[in-house]
């Protein structure tokens, strides 16, 4: 196994991803069993209910993967863009072989979209445009906080 750049553990074998026992939960605030019975995109993991601030997410504790609204994603992006305090971080090169993952929304069972997310943080994503949800992997949606930009620690948080 070897740690790449999203701090997730990658068996060279079978492409098996494992999350340091350490990693934390990105902020998220976990309030129970998902009142839903979807279950994980990727490891088929029943879901934990959350907030991330007070955005409802339903999170993986398995392979720590997000799945929200994409118009909460949206405001909270700009919203923890917009309070940043810290230095900024270049974001690591994305693998382009991420572009060809395949999976299925865990609310309709559709394919979602996986394309690059156009904002700043070299993210490619997942979004179902049937349900509008968007998946996020583990620590995208911090990479995504601390990339670079002129919008980062503008404190235009309203």
């Amino acid at each position: 196994m070897h740690l790449n750049a999203k701090g997730v553990f990658v068996c060279a074998h079978c492409g098996t991803n494992r999350l340091p026992e350490t990693a934390d939960r990105g902020g998220i605030r976990i309030l129970g069993p998902s009142d839903s019975s979807r279950r994980c995109a990727l490891c088929q993991a029943p879901f934990l209910g959350g907030l991330i601030d007070d955005y409802p997410v339903e999170y993986c504790d398995k392979c720590h993967g997000i799945l929200l609204n994409r118009e909460d994603f949206a405001e909270l992006v700009r919203r923890r863009r917009a309070s940043a305090e810290t230095a900024s971080v270049i974001p690591a090169p994305t693998n382009a072989a991420e572009l060809r993952r395949k999976i299925k929304c865990p609310k309709c069972g559709l394919q979602m979209t996986t394309d690059w997310y156009y904002g700043p943080g070299n993210v490619v994503m997942d979004r179902c445009t049937s349900c509008d949800l968007v998946w996020l992997d583990h620590g995208e949606l911090k990479q995504i906080i601390d990339a670079p930009g002129i919008d980062r620690g503008s404190h235009d948080v309203i």
